[in-house]
Order: structure tokens, then sequence, then C-alpha cells
């Protein structure tokens, strides 16, 4: 490669000469921008319409990992309450003109949390409320009620493996594993696309300029022509060839010139921003000169294995059939019948203001209350946490849905998805396997090209420059000087077009492979 590379910059500078200048190009300035492959690629993944797209797909699912971990924040709750309320009495014991009269005013406060392990649920509550009442037979009048409760709620079979909770936040992380796979897939086809636009610049721009000094070689040989015609030594009728030959050179230099603005706004196109970029009227040169191969002897089998390894369209499909796996044992355990246990513990407490005018009542035992639910507000939180009121309840709390067919049927679903992504792993592979093996030939066949133009160029210079010499001797004519012009204009063309297919076999090469950013030293910007 390195040698095909010098052959050609020598013979450039042996053809080199002032006089037929490069023809205008549309919408191209006098300022130069010349750039590496590195910096084109670089360029290209910072500025890329399609990777930005995928970037914010990543971070929406970045985000909607943290909203699926929300499903476990703690939930506090506060309820205040007001009431006054006057309902018929049955009795006039009950209040004075047969109206029970009671005002209230009391909170709640709650926690509540789901845990991740085996689907544990923890709430506690605190309650408390003051209660003004009218009738004459409450002991308490106004009385303050509290209460403390502590509740844990343990699923045994369906919820203890896995819950809708703990499913969704597993199966968004392998989704935010599959975008950032599908990120850097987004980027290698970029930077790929770049490589070759890169090199088929470098292609338009050799070959516009071995067109340019082919019309130099032919100018030059009119010139000599009619010097030779002037002498005497040289048949007229041989100007009209020579000026014919150099007119359909110059239109192959115009159409050449045309390829090198195409090619450049191909390449233009996948570095620019947008198209108010200040890169649309530069002219890019690349300074790059050729690929760097990799080396010639590859084992094709360690190639293929190690490409199933690192290309993300594979890596992508993993995590979906990761985030498969969970959705299946979220299906299967909403098979199972649910079974919850329930534990509960409570603490009580009371206390208020004795009623006035109860000793009267003593014969009928409506005494005075006892002096421990005497007191205020904070009598109350004394008896509450004093421990004297305790209560505890604990229970299983058994449902089981005759049939069930709607989680037979997810459970069904899941499974053809399993199949579906596993049949598109197994063609995904082989089109790797296919890519590997073609890009692995096209190296070889751009090596043995490259060798063989360089070695037809050197040759085609030869024969031109013995030709140059017999003609200059009046032992040749103009038809085989001109002849000879054009077999090492082509074989010139032959070696730049086989250098191009060399330069675009390295990078197919690198995409087949999966390490057109690690060649590059462009690190995965999240994932694994």
């Amino acid at each position: 490669m390195r040698a095909a590379v010098l052959i050609f910059a020598a013979i450039s500078t042996l053809c080199a000469a002032d006089g037929i200048a490069p023809p205008p190009r549309v919408g191209v300035g006098a300022t130069q921008r010349h750039l590496t492959l590195q910096q084109a690629v670089e360029l290209a993944i910072a500025a890329n319409l399609d990777v930005a797209i995928e970037r914010t797909n990543v971070e929406s699912a970045e985000h909607a990992v943290t909203a699926a971990k929300g499903g476990f924040d703690p939930v506090l709750r506060w309820a205040p309450s007001f009431g006054d309320s006057n309902t018929p009495a049955e009795s006039l014991l009950q209040g004075a003109g047969a109206i029970a009269t009671q005002h209230s005013a009391g909170q709640s406060l709650g926690f509540h949390q789901q845990r991740a392990w085996n689907g544990l649920a923890l709430d506690a509550q605190f309650d408390s409320s003051r209660v003004t009442n009218v009738n004459p037979f409450v002991t308490l009048s106004p009385f303050y009620v509290t209460q403390l409760s502590f509740g844990i709620t343990q699923p045994l079979l369906r919820g203890r493996e896995i819950d809708a909770k703990r499913a969704e936040v597993t199966i968004r992380l392998h989704n935010r594993d599959a975008s950032c796979s599908e990120l850097e897939a987004r980027a290698i086809d970029v930077a790929a696309r770049v490589e070759r636009a890169y090199w088929d610049l470098l292609a338009a721009r050799r070959q516009a300029e071995v067109q340019r000094e082919a019309a130099e070689l032919a100018k030059t040989q009119l010139e000599q022509d009619r010097r030779m015609i002037e002498a005497g030594t040289l048949p007229s009728i041989e100007l009209a060839a020579a000026e014919a030959e150099l007119e359909r050179r110059m239109d192959d230099l115009y159409r050449g010139t045309a390829a090198v603005t195409e090619t450049e706004n191909v390449l233009k196109s996948l570095l620019a921003g947008d198209r108010r970029d200040a890169l649309w009227p530069d002219e890019i040169v690349p300074d790059d000169r050729g690929a760097v191969p990799p080396p010639a002897a590859i084992d094709i089998g360690e190639a293929i294995e190690a490409a199933l390894l690192r290309r993300p369209e594979l890596q992508e499909l993993d995590s979906n059939l990761a985030a498969n796996a969970v959705e299946r044992r979220q299906n299967a355990d909403l098979v199972k019948p649910q079974m919850n246990l329930a534990v509960n513990y409570t603490l009580a407490g009371l206390a208020g203001t004795q009623t006035p005018g109860l000793e009267q009542f003593a014969a009928f035992g409506l005494g005075p209350p006892p002096g421990s639910v005497v007191g205020g507000y904070g009598s109350s939180l004394a008896n509450l946490f004093g421990g004297k009121y305790q209560s505890v309840t604990a229970g299983i709390a058994f449902d089981f849905t005759v049939h069930n067919r709607t989680a037979e049927a997810n459970l069904a679903s899941s499974a053809v998805a399993q199949k579906r992504i596993a049949l598109m792993r197994a063609r995904a592979e082989q089109a790797i396997v296919q890519q590997v093996r073609d890009s692995l030939q096209e190296l070889e066949t751009g090596r043995q090209r490259m060798r063989a133009a360089a070695a037809a160029a050197r040759a085609a210079k030869d024969k031109l420059d013995s030709e140059t010499r017999l003609f200059a001797n009046g032992e040749s004519t103009n038809f085989l000087v001109l002849t000879r012009q054009n077999e090492y204009s082509d074989a010139r063309l032959r070696m730049v077009e086989a250098e191009a297919a060399f330069n675009k076999a390295v990078a197919q090469y690198e995409a087949a492979s999966g390490t057109t950013l690690s060649e590059r030293g462009i690190a995965r910007e999240c994932g694994k």
C-alpha cells in the first residue's frame, strides 16, 4: 500500500506541469479545509443528526430506568379531616331534643414503601382525632384518640420471585443497553460512510489530477507538432489529430472536476451540522493518503468469531432477549395464585376531659373514668407509647383465578417473542458472517489489484518515455505517442481506482468486524 502511494506521487511529480489550470468549481471558495480521516469521523459523529436522535433515545431510556425505580420510592400521605354531625337520636339520653351532636377534628399520616426484596411491602400509619360529644353519658368530652400501626405484606406465591415493579426496572435497564447498542451501530454506520466518502473524494481528486496531466501531455504534444510542422518534419494533417485529442482529454477533465465536487458534497453532507454550516463553501483537502491496512494474514474463523462478539447489532438483540426473559418470568409468575401474608401491630391511646355531673350516675355504674385517661392530647400520646393498648393481627389472603387465560396468553405471547428475537439473531449472524467473508476477499483483491496497477503504471510510463524519444528522433508517429499517453493515463486511473477500492475495503472490514470506532479511538458513549 505504501509503495503504491509513493509510486503515484512520483509519477504525479514527473508529469506535473504548469499550463492547464483546474476548471472552476461551483459553490467552492478559496478557503481550504484540511482534514484527516480521524478528524472527519469525529466531526461527523458529533454533527450527524441520526446519531443525535439516537442519543436522545438513550437519554429517554435512562429517564425510563429512573422512572421505573421510582416504584420503590416511599410514599407519605397526610389526610386532615373535620366533622360536625347532627344525627337523629332514638333516645333522649343520647342528646337534647333527640339530636346526637358530635364535633371532630383529626389527621392521618401514612407511610408506604414497596421493597425489592421478595416483593415485601411496608406500611405505617399514625391517626389522631379530637372528638366533642354532647351526650351526657359519654365519660370523656372532648377526648383524644391516637393510634399507631405497623404492617408488612409478604407475597408467598405470585409476586415473591418477581413482580411488576421489579420486572419493569430490569426490562428498562435492558432497553437502555439496547439503545446504547443502537447508538453505537448508528455511529459505526456514519463512520463507515464517512470513510467511504473520504476515500472517494481522495480518489476523485487524484483522478482529476491524472486527467489534468493527461490534458497537459496532449497540449505539450500539440505544441511539439506545431513546431515540427513549421520545420517541415511532420505533415500538417497530424495537427488536427492532436487538437482533437486535446479537446477529448479536456472533456474528461471537466467531467472529473464535476465528480470531485459531487463526491465532496457527499462528504460535506455527512460532516455538516445543517445547511448553514461554514463547511459548505470550503474546499476539503484529505490529508490522509491511504488507510492503515490490517494484517495480511487473517484467520477467517477467528475474524468471524471476533465480529460476532463485537457487533452492536447482536448486543442489541441480546439485550432484547434478556428483556424478554424478564417478561417471561413475570408472565409465568402471574399464572400462580395470589397468596399474601399480612401482619399488623397496633398501639392505641386515649385521653380526655371528664364529663361533669357523672357522680349522680355512680349508682348505675357510670363512675368517673380512670385517672390514666384523664388529660389532654399529651396524655393520649403517653398512653399510646406506654404500650398499654396493643393489638396484633396476622392472616393469609388467598386469591385464585379460574383458568387465568389472560396470564396464560401473555406467557405464550412472550414465548413467541423469544422465538422471533432468536430467529432475528440467527439472521443477523448470517449477515455478519457474509460481511466478514466479503470484506476479507475485498482486502485480498485490493492488495492484488494495487500491485498489478502499480506495475502496469510503471510499464506504461516506460513505454511512453520510449515512444516520446522515438518520435523526437523521427522514428515514431504522432498517433503512437498519443496512444501511449492514453495507455499511461488509463493505467494511472486504474491505480487510483485500485487504491480507492482497497481503502474502502479496509473501512468495510472494520465495519464488518465492529472495530470502526475502536480503530479511531472513539469509546462507547454509554452501556457496557
